[in-house]
């Protein structure tokens, strides 16, 4: 599947804008450039955007893509996930969380930032 990733690294966290379909099989690729990414800078914290995802997930998807950040992302502190409104169900936030990550969901960028940012 085809999807865009911009990478932006900044000196408190990094941001991950990713444009695509909202497809399983895209969200492992994406999770493992991801990883690559934040592990090649040292980042500990990173918001994901994923406004530009077109589509939706299915609650056995949204469980997977929990399963996917685990794996791919349990080095960071922190990530925050950014989605529209009417798609927000924290599926994945829950299956994150289980796992032991800290791993939360926004509809606001200032939220999301806020989040991270705190406790540095």
């Amino acid at each position: 599947m085809n999807f865009k990733l911009v990478y932006r690294h900044g000196p408190k966290m990094a941001l991950a804008e990713v444009t695509a379909l909202a497809f399983l099989e895209s969200a492992e690729p994406v999770l493992r450039q991801i990883e690559r990414r934040t592990r090649e800078h040292g980042d500990k914290r990173l918001l994901v955007n994923l406004l530009d995802v077109v589509g939706t997930f299915g609650p056995q998807e949204q469980q997977a893509i929990g399963q996917l950040a685990t794996r791919h992302l349990s080095h960071l502190e922190k990530v925050a996930s950014l989605v529209p409104e009417d798609k927000i169900t924290r599926v994945s936030e829950q299956v994150a969380q289980s796992a032991g990550m800290q791993l939360r969901v926004f509809t606001s960028f200032t939220d999301a930032v806020t989040w991270l940012v705190a406790d540095e």
